[in-house]
């Protein structure tokens, strides 16, 4: 066997040893010995997979006309969360309530990017890209933002890197382990083979920061798995000296076409692990908390009316939900932020969907510059190219 031919052996075993001892998918170029990071301000995004229905998530119950488009899918008066006498959270979100209550949650109703269509696959290209339409293989608007501010780094937390992070930033990624944990004497004959590889050493060292990052209990049987591993590593992984202060995180599963359900069935089921989540990242980030934002949003929302298999169609407009212990700089100081458009029939658009008031984009211009430092007008320019100076509608 030749040197090369070993060699290449070599890396596609240690490849496969990296993605064991840090769960991750990829760690290209981070080196969190050495990461700058301009304040202490952290981002979290949370992408919603499938279209969540936000006339379900908040409920506007004052609206006369609501129970005869959707009276299957309301909850009973009594089980609501109320916000104010117009709007309500759905009552599996209990925890969320709580943070509202306490000016940590601003919720953003009426809301879209810019695709008008009805494919899961192209909206989230667009919410994704951060463009006026889908394109073949865009670049991120966080990875196009992260490019502009080099001593940022960010981490994606699942199984791939979204497209909302590719791009020419190098960032990293993270996946809970599938396979045992290596030994300790494992790892120092790893250390001591490529000591001297100048390719595969740094490598190493970032895939054992990151194992260090999310602690070695990660790897118990009494590890939390799914969704709630990725929340706890988001929170470690901010916490962390020196490690990213920007982690994104995707959720599936709220395509509900069929069987939505009321206050128990599949969609109450996803709220509830939606607001375990968000109590979960608080308790965990501790005092980090309060200088982190958390953006949650989906590539748009559901029919106005209930369909023939108790469930809701692809429509326009949902909800956007930002949490987190300074998120009234991005509110109204209403219970819900955004002009609401209202449910006539001569309101809805398409005469079938929630008509959008604001841009996401919009909104996330509004987070980046706010918390994160960036200039409004290169956002416009450069991250979200062509979006209009308009602004932000808060009410």
């Amino acid at each position: 066997m030749s040197q090369h031919h070993k060699h290449a052996l070599n890396r596609r075993q240690f490849l496969k040893s990296t993605a064991l001892l840090a769960g991750a998918g990829s760690i290209p170029g981070l080196s969190w010995a050495s990461t700058g990071i301009s304040g202490n301000n952290k981002l979290a995004v949370i992408i919603l997979r499938g279209a969540m229905d936000g006339l379900s998530a908040v409920i506007p119950y004052g609206d006369p006309l609501l129970a005869s488009y959707r009276g299957a899918l309301i909850p009973d008066d009594s089980s609501l969360l109320k916000l104010d006498n117009y709007f309500a959270l759905h009552p599996a979100f209990t925890e969320s309530f709580k943070l509202q209550q306490s000016g940590e949650l601003g919720i953003v109703h009426a809301v879209a990017s810019a695709y008008r269509e009805r494919s899961h696959f192209d909206g989230q290209n667009v919410l994704e890209s951060g463009l006026d339409i889908a394109m073949p293989n865009p670049s991120g608007w966080l990875n196009r933002a992260l490019q502009l501010q080099t001593q940022q780094q960010a981490m994606a937390l699942g199984q791939a890197v979204p497209l909302i992070l590719r791009g020419e930033a190098s960032v990293g990624s993270w996946s809970p382990p599938t396979l045992p944990a290596m030994n300790g004497d494992t790892l120092s004959r790893l250390q001591k083979l490529y000591d001297m590889d100048s390719f595969l050493r740094p490598r190493l060292l970032e895939a054992l920061n990151a194992r260090e990052i999310v602690g070695t209990d990660m790897d118990s049987e009494a590890s939390l798995t799914g969704f709630p591993a990725l929340v706890d590593a988001a929170a470690s992984f901010l916490n962390a000296v020196n490690g990213p202060n920007i982690v994104v995180l995707e959720n599936d599963g709220w395509d509900t076409h069929a069987n939505q359900g009321t206050e128990q069935g599949t969609l109450p089921r996803k709220f509830a692990e939606l607001d375990a989540s968000l109590a979960q990242l608080k308790l965990g980030l501790g005092s980090t908390w309060q200088n982190t934002v958390v953006v949650v949003m989906t590539e748009f929302g559901r029919t106005v009316r209930v369909n023939g298999s108790l469930g809701t169609d692809h429509g326009t407009a949902s909800v956007a939900f930002l949490a987190g212990g300074s998120v009234s700089k991005f509110t109204s100081g209403s219970a819900v932020t955004g002009p609401w458009p209202g449910l006539g029939e001569n309101s809805l658009r398409d005469g079938r969907d929630l008509q959008p008031t604001n841009d996401i984009r919009q909104l996330l211009v509004e987070v980046l510059n706010l918390h994160m430092g960036y200039d409004q007008r290169t956002l416009r320019e450069l991250v979200f190219p062509g979006l209009s100076a308009s602004g932000f509608t808060r009410v």
